[in-house]
């Protein structure tokens, strides 16, 4: 089935910020590069850490207790909860794991090495395309059908 195409093939690579940058400049990029969600490399005590911040996060977090987002370090709205998944899980996988955790983005991790990031949005956006092929799939298997029953009369 299509929707069985591992993950990598929609995934795409994630932007990689420092936890020291304001929060306002990390929403720009967000929206320059139309995504919901960056990777932050933050201190946390004496140890280097990788977070997620998303736009939600900005958005509760900073917006609605009205925090002025250029004093805000990205750093300090991270999420350390990252869903991680290795290149070969398949697209249903990924969305019944979503649909489990309630998280809205999965990283793809290869020799502990963060390679990609799915969000929700590409699997939307690719769901047309699986529908189209979907549809194409049925036409053929129908024209077959047809072939077939013509032949037997």
């Amino acid at each position: 089935m299509v929707a069985d195409i591992p993950v990598i093939m929609i995934m795409k690579e994630p932007i990689i910020v420092s936890g020291n940058i304001p929060v306002y400049e990390v929403a720009k990029l967000m929206v320059k590069q139309n995504t919901p969600c960056v990777l932050v490399v933050y201190e946390k005590g004496s140890r280097e850490k990788i977070g997620v911040a998303k736009d939600e996060d900005i958005v509760r977090k900073v917006i609605v207790r009205k925090l002025p987002m250029d004093k805000v370090k990205i750093g300090e709205i991270v999420s350390e909860d990252i869903l991680k998944v290795p290149p070969d899980k398949t697209i249903t996988e990924i969305l019944e794991l979503m649909k489990k955790t309630g998280k809205r983005e999965v990283f793809i991790v290869d020799k502990d090495e963060i390679i990609g990031v799915v969000t929700e949005e590409e699997i939307i956006n690719i769901s047309p395309e699986l529908l189209n092929t979907l549809k194409d799939l049925i036409d053929y298997l129908l024209k077959i059908v047809d072939d077939v029953l013509k032949e037997e009369k």
